[in-house]
């Protein structure tokens, strides 16, 4: 579904990304782990369409995307993608059904329909008690549950998650990683997954690690 074609990039003088070619199943849940600087977020970013590689392709059912004009590109991130930071990154002035619910404000859907799916991710996700909670009266775990929320909410074929739990101690951290997991797979989502934290990898069906921006080895579990 998704393909990294011999992708380059560079930060100055910095090879943050070395040939690095990967296929990724619909349904799919990868790790992507390495060293800090290994040029994982890059690889993601990449994926994502965030950032454009300086060689080589990103493919999605066919269709290159790293060359489309940003427009289309920007649509296709909305439509397709849904992504997860270490942090969050949620608004802080709107509740947590609020925040789940602007992606399909954004795509365009009707204000009342988008709150009530958004209600319903926040139920699936086992944080339907805090969804008329503005972001900073949540504890980190429940934060990354919204967030998880707001990036499954469009139904979108990949998610991106960049250190997902980086942010949570261990309990938080495997609730998010379940919560996260047990969406995905009930969705057929694929899910690629950035981490330096072997627990968190253990999750995925396949590990692929980096190192110096090339990627060592992938690892089936």
């Amino acid at each position: 579904m998704l393909e990294a074609r011999g992708l380059g990039k560079s930060f100055g003088q910095t090879r943050a990304l070395n040939g690095v070619s990967l296929e990724i199943s619909e349904g799919e849940i990868v790790a992507i782990t390495g060293p800090s600087g290994a040029g994982k977020s890059t690889l993601l970013h990449c994926l994502a369409g965030v950032v454009r590689p300086e060689s080589g392709e990103v493919v999605l059912d066919g269709r290159r995307i790293d060359t489309l004009p940003e427009a289309e590109l920007t649509k296709l991130r909305r439509e397709s993608f849904g992504v997860v930071f270490q942090f969050g990154e949620l608004v802080p002035e709107l509740t947590a059904v609020e925040n789940v619910a602007l992606p399909l404000l954004f795509n365009r859907h009707g204000r009342q329909e988008a709150m009530t799916v958004a209600a319903e991710w926040l139920a699936r996700l086992e944080v339907s008690d805090c969804a008329n909670q503005r972001i900073g009266e949540l504890s980190g775990g429940q934060r990354q549950r919204v967030a998880v929320a707001r990036a499954l909410v469009t139904g979108p074929r990949v998610v991106f998650a960049d250190e997902p739990t980086g942010a949570l101690d261990t309990l938080g951290g495997e609730q998010v990683m379940s919560a996260l997991l047990g969406a995905a797979r009930t969705s057929h989502t694929a899910v690629v997954l950035v981490t330096h934290d072997n627990r968190v990898a253990a999750y995925a069906d396949r590990e692929i690690a980096l190192r110096d921006g090339a990627m060592l080895a992938g690892v089936d579990r």
